[in-house]
């Protein structure tokens, strides 16, 4: 958009912080408009103090001390906005109309979550976020594609036919009306309305397996410009797990933790008040993403066959794990596609030597997908890996979970020595040892000064290898 500014800021009755700390009187200002000399029409606007403080203090400040006076709309663009405020417009060649003065203050952005609607009033400005100034526009139409990117501090209560008429004025390739339309504006008083509570509507209360794609859904409330919408995992809500606002009445939650219960509420906000929360429902989410163990991520030289292995997840029974070629897991991109899983390793068939891969895994409970996990990548090296054979080498693993130490009994299937290593989530190994061949054997770890977590015991005897979860608590 074309460089708006604001005007010089001069003093004003209430503070910034006295909008802020009040939270109500939305104030109200009449704007009489002129073409050439003859009367237009007027409309009325309300600011929104609750949202954009700061914003509403310079608008006011100017409308105190007459500036908007004799300034014209100089932008008229039908389907958009209308927008006016620049003090080059009273007397200045038409070549600077839109452009300021370099003399004016700047507001910082105020950005938020309420949409651009057909009556919208927003700050306009320049490529710098905060070079807002006295220049402002009104939307004619839904222009949602300013959202976020532009404050928005009021909107037009009355006369829109007004604003109507106003852009579809005959204009020239600049978009600047070909007979000058004049503004004057002036404080009528304030809308001190609370808005009332909205009701909740979806997913209705106690729903289960809740996922980052579910939206959630209320009653929309008359006045209102935004919402606050709060999740906790207590029904208080002593603590707020996330909290985010919305420009409509529904809005998705991500990001939530998997196998969690949650409790959910929602407030309005007209730009001046808040209402009350509304009543207050629980849902359970999908289960949780797993943490994924082996390969480590960034792990270079992998078999072509590789073991993958990651935690075990509360509620899910079956898992899904997916290798991509490439880092976004769409189309093609995908070689390898497992769901059904219902041990927590899977071993793939062979992959391109040399090649790097990324994969990520799903959890399910029963025909109900869970969370993915984050993506790992590795890169493959030129050899087949090990035949994987839970079957007899570890013959018992006990206490496990355990806090001090770990013994595990082995049934050799070659005669070769055991080499062992116990690995952290990360990969990390942190103990290691080698065992000559023998029919059976017991060997006793000392995991005692070992972190709380999941570790991997990773067992090789000649061409058999299996691993081993383990639980230090």
């Amino acid at each position: 958009m074309k460089k708006f500014l604001l005007s010089l800021c001069l003093l004003f009755s209430l503070s910034v912080t006295d909008l802020v700390s009040q939270g109500i009187d939305k104030p109200i200002y009449q704007v009489v408009t002129y073409r050439d000399t003859a009367l237009l029409g007027t409309f009325n606007l309300e600011l929104f103090p609750l949202i954009a403080p700061n914003h509403v203090h310079m608008f006011d400040s100017l409308v105190s001390t007459q500036f908007f006076d004799s300034t014209a709309f100089h932008r008229v663009v039908p389907g958009f906005v209308i927008q006016g405020g620049d003090p080059n417009t009273i007397s200045g060649p038409m070549s600077t109309w839109g452009q300021g003065q370099p003399w004016q203050p700047t507001v910082n952005a105020e950005f938020s979550t309420v949409r651009h609607l057909r009556g919208i009033l927003g700050a306009a400005r320049d490529t710098n976020p905060n070079s807002a100034s006295s220049q402002f526009y009104i939307c004619v139409a839904s222009a949602t594609f300013l959202d976020g990117n532009y404050t928005v501090y009021g909107q037009v209560t009355s006369g829109m036919s007004v604003v109507d008429t106003i852009v579809l004025s005959p204009s020239d390739a600049n978009d600047i009306p070909l007979q000058k339309i004049t503004m004057f504006v002036s404080y009528l008083g304030v809308n001190d309305s609370v808005p009332t509570t909205p009701s909740l509507v979806a997913p209705s209360d106690n729903s289960v397996n809740v996922g980052n794609a579910q939206y959630f859904s209320w009653t929309a409330v008359p006045g209102a410009v935004m919402y606050t919408l709060q999740f906790s995992t207590d029904s208080l809500f002593s603590t707020i797990a996330y909290e985010r606002t919305a420009g409509t009445n529904s809005a998705n939650a991500t990001p939530l933790s998997g196998s969690a219960t949650y409790f959910w509420r929602v407030k309005s906000n007209n730009g001046g008040h808040e209402s009350g929360f509304s009543n207050v429902w629980k849902f359970t989410t999908v289960t949780g993403a797993v943490t994924l163990i082996s390969p480590p991520d960034s792990s270079t030289n992998i078999f072509i066959n590789p073991l993958f292995e990651w935690s075990p997840i509360l509620g899910a029974d079956n898992y899904q794990i997916q290798v991509s070629s490439a880092f976004t897991f769409i189309g093609t991109n995908i070689i390898y596609d497992q769901t059904g899983i219902t041990s927590t390793s899977h071993q793939i068939p062979s992959l391109n030597p040399n090649t790097r891969y990324y994969w990520r895994v799903r959890s399910f409970n029963g025909s109900t997908g869970g969370f993915y996990s984050v993506k790992f990548t590795f890169e493959t090296g030129t050899t087949t890996g090990l035949i994987t054979a839970q079957e007899d080498i570890i013959s018992s693993v006990y206490p496990n979970p355990s806090a001090q130490e770990l013994t595990v009994e082995f049934r050799m299937k070659e005669k070769e020595s055991l080499k062992l290593k116990l690995r952290d989530v990360q990969g990390k190994i942190v103990w290691s040892q080698a065992y000559p061949f023998a029919d059976e054997l017991k060997v006793k770890i000392d995991i005692s000064s070992f972190s709380k977590g999941l570790y991997l015991l990773d067992v090789q005897q000649g061409t058999y290898f299996v691993s081993e979860k383990i639980v230090v608590e």
